[in-house]
């Protein structure tokens, strides 16, 4: 007989009792992989070239929740964005550049603090029919807005007969309401059977103290049978950089089966600085879903730029290839991949 058999099973007898006492606790490792290739033409002849992050921003994380009673629970979310393409961190030296926060939920809503998304970058989807994503989208492609915002303080409202609300205060980068990367930030979203609207709001003060940069959206949907119509403003007014446009889209998605669909849209820029950098793109995008995990993108764009406007074709997290000289058109073709973890 083995003597040590009693010892390794009262061993994993006691290992086993802390996962008893906090089975209401989970910890998920997540992440989205995006990869793909382009066929661009910036203003000098067409480059072929792989990036990463065309529909969704590639990533890995780890989330979190507790149940800690009376229907209350302590959530968390560490997520960091990386290329694949070259297995760099999209930002380097951040260990999690995409969100890091802890927060509590309830029947109440949630409440959240640290590094967060923006309610503008949360509610882009809804303004176009590519999900503010990939080249195909102009607002994916021409908007100005912060993207997320650290030492941020939000609160979330349940849902309430279609209708939620969100609210958030950033305490800049040393403290404080009116200091360099202190933000005030908020959105209002509604659906209601085949309708559904959003409107979002930031102003964020930039990195030197020196002006409060602000952005708007609003956008709306409806769905008559497979096809989704929509419409879609942004408008940036970013003095420090002399900025002040106004963004205007119109798109439609025809669900052709439930695991492919089609996307067509115009999207106009105005450069109300009288400048004249005014842009305006055609966009198409198609997508297949192959599994509950993954799904194949293709997008098709032609991005007009005029005077010294100098708009890419981007990508949900990706720059663009730089146009050979501001004012050139760009158009192109992306394929890409997108596999959840």
């Amino acid at each position: 007989m083995n003597r040590r058999l009693p010892a390794v099973l009262l061993a994993l007898s006691v290992c086993s009792m802390p996962l008893a006492a906090h089975a209401e606790s989970s910890v998920t490792l997540y992440g989205i992989v995006d990869e793909f290739f382009q066929y661009v033409n910036t203003g000098n002849g067409y480059t072929p070239a792989i990036g990463s992050s065309g529909q969704w921003a590639s990533r890995i994380g780890l989330r979190g929740s507790e149940d800690i009673g009376g229907g209350n629970r302590i959530n968390f979310d560490l997520q960091n964005g990386f290329n694949p393409n070259d297995g760099t961190f999209a930002s380097p030296g951040s260990m999690f550049n995409r969100q890091a926060w802890v927060g509590m939920s309830g029947t109440w809503g949630e409440v959240r603090a640290g590094r967060q998304n923006s309610p503008l970058f949360n509610d882009q989807g809804g303004l176009d029919a590519f999900g503010a994503a990939t080249q195909a989208s102009g607002f994916s492609n021409m908007m100005t807005f912060t993207v997320r915002t650290s030492n941020t303080l939000s609160y979330t409202s349940p849902t309430l007969a279609g209708l939620q609300f969100s609210i958030y205060a950033g305490f800049g980068d040393a403290g404080g309401l009116r200091s360099a990367g202190s933000s005030y930030q908020a959105d209002v979203t509604y659906t209601n059977g085949p309708f559904s609207a959003i409107a979002a709001a930031q102003a964020v003060k930039n990195a030197d103290d020196s002006a409060t940069d602000r952005t708007a959206e609003v956008g709306a949907s409806y769905q008559i049978g497979k096809t989704t119509l929509f419409a879609g403003w942004s408008g940036s007014k970013w003095l420090d950089i002399g900025l002040d446009v106004n963004v205007y889209g119109v798109s439609a998605l025809y669900q052709i089966t439930p695991a492919s669909g089609f996307a067509l849209g115009y999207t106009y820029l105005h450069d109300e600085t009288g400048a004249g950098n005014n842009a305006a793109q055609f966009g198409a995008l198609y997508t297949y879903t192959v599994s509950k995990r993954t799904n194949i993108y293709s997008a098709l764009s032609f991005l007009q730029n005029r005077g010294q406007a100098a708009y890419r074709l981007a990508g949900s997290a990706n720059a663009g290839l730089p146009l050979a000289y501001p004012g050139a058109d760009a158009r192109g073709f992306q394929l890409g991949v997108v596999h959840r973890f």
